[in-house]
């Protein structure tokens, strides 16, 4: 079974390789699973480390404990208000730009079905890494949210590209724009996910599903995600790349914003944000 019979350090990305199926297991669950930057780059190595290896088959994405990801850390986010404007802009920009968007591309073209088991929050980042996968399976107790709104964000990790394709331009739009949680249940009707399981019946389904696919056809799972991705690839005259570039270049304009900065300080100190950037 690909999943962690140790105790792993607050952060780490922990690489599992057994029968074909490798699983990335993104471990601080004390704080579901949120994304520091620490974190962004280690999983951006591990998963160009684990791709090229001819023994892997499958990739499964999951988190440690009962959450997939809660996105990233907040409290990180917090220390970037004593920047000027530029350097904060420039800062989130090259965060997106460096560690977010090539482990999407990377997911994206990977020759191997990327499956993601999600338990609990999938949020923000998460909630990218879910949708940058071929293949969703979700716990009863999993919670979505696109999560970027909250923060006076636009989103990032293909987000903008993703949604539009699997549940239309208005229904993503409502999404992105409220940032509003959502059950398994919704997300499988919205098509979002493939199927909902109890979470007593979830690592067993799991390990069922990836070693399916692991015993199947690779070279033929190949093709047909390249030629599933290729409408995402030719939208509206703009590579998958092209957009998850304006994704972060819009991530670090929204950064540079005193509703950004609001939005940190309410996310603290646990009230309402109070939005009213004149910028």
């Amino acid at each position: 079974m690909n999943r962690p019979t140790e105790t792993l350090a607050d952060g780490e990305i922990l690489t599992l390789l057994e029968g074909g199926i490798a699983t990335l297991v993104m471990s601080r669950p004390a704080r579901r699973n949120a994304y520091t930057a620490a974190m962004m780059q280690a999983l951006k190595t591990a998963v160009e480390s684990v791709l090229p290896d001819p023994d892997c088959r499958v990739l499964v994405l999951r988190g440690e404990g009962a959450s997939f990801s809660a996105g990233g850390d907040v409290h990180e986010f917090a220390q970037s208000l004593s920047l000027d404007v530029a350097a904060r802009q420039a800062s989130f920009e090259a965060l997106v730009t460096s560690w977010v968007n090539p482990v999407i591309l990377a997911l994206r073209s990977a020759h191997q079905p990327v499956v993601a088991a999600v338990r609990g929050d999938c949020v923000g980042y998460g909630f990218s890494l879910m949708l940058a996968s071929d293949v969703a399976i979700a716990a009863e107790d999993a919670v979505f949210s696109t999560a970027g709104i909250a923060l006076a964000q636009p989103g990032a990790g293909g987000q903008s590209a993703f949604l539009v394709r699997a549940i239309g331009e208005r229904r993503a739009r409502e999404l992105m724009w409220s940032a509003r949680r959502f059950d398994a249940h919704e997300a499988k009707a919205l098509g979002l996910v493939e199927s909902v399981l109890p979470v007593a019946d979830f690592d067993a389904a799991i390990d069922a599903e990836t070693a399916r696919l692991a015993a199947g056809p690779r070279h033929a799972y190949a093709e047909i995600k390249r030629l599933l991705n290729a409408p995402v690839e030719q939208m509206a005259g703009r590579t998958l790349s092209d957009q998850l570039a304006a994704e972060a270049a819009a991530f670090g304009r929204c950064a540079a914003g005193g509703d950004f900065a609001e939005a940190v300080n309410a996310f603290i100190a646990r009230r309402k944000p109070r939005f009213g950037d004149p910028e």
